[in-house]
């Protein structure tokens, strides 16, 4: 038997070594079903909004913007890490430059697990530039004070979906989303 690093996780459909990754460990199910019951913002909104549903809005507005199916890909799995290792909020990352260190190896192993390599820069900063306007659109609709977040982040103004869902419904849809883009970069 092998020996690993670090402990296990239970996970929705077996176990995951976060300290230790490996790609074939990573599992479509475990990330759609952990994502949807994570709430953004460290529960600091104004109602229960998933990582997954941010997630779609991300895959979504690359889509709209004519990206092709590979970065839909990466923005969609963008947190896909979130649903092993949890999140931290923007404030605390910079602090704790071990916790990146544990996001990035288990970011490849995702990436590896559906095809893609880790995202080269360009592709890092086309996602994050999304993932930054998504957010702010968040912002408008989720949050209390949205001047506190107009000089920091993008703004355009985008068609996201920021209501309250069931969780059950969103990790399906993130689930087909995901079956159906991994399926066209295949071909």
């Amino acid at each position: 038997m092998e020996k690993r690093k670090g402990d296990w996780m239970e996970t929705y459909t077996g176990k995951f070594y976060p300290i230790d990754p490996k790609s074939n460990e990573v599992n479509l199910n475990d990330i759609a079903h952990g994502l949807s019951l994570v709430c953004r913002f460290g529960g600091q909104c104004k109602h229960f909004y998933s990582v997954a549903q941010h997630c779609l809005n991300v895959y979504k507005d690359l889509e709209n913007l004519g990206f092709d199916y590979m970065i839909q890909l990466y923005g969609l799995l963008h947190d896909g890490s979130e649903a092993y290792i949890c999140d931290i909020i923007r404030p605390f990352k910079p602090e704790i430059p071990e916790y990146k260190i544990f996001e990035k190896n288990v970011e490849i192993a995702i990436y590896e697990k559906f095809g893609l390599t880790y995202p080269t820069e360009d592709v890092h900063k086309i996602i994050k530039r999304s993932d930054d306007e998504v957010l702010y659109n968040e912002v408008e609709h989720l949050m209390n004070n949205v001047e506190n977040w107009t000089s920091k982040y993008p703004h355009r103004k985008l068609e996201i979906d920021t209501s309250f869902r069931d969780m059950k419904e969103v990790e399906e849809e993130y689930l087909e989303t995901a079956n159906k883009l991994i399926k066209k970069i295949q071909r």
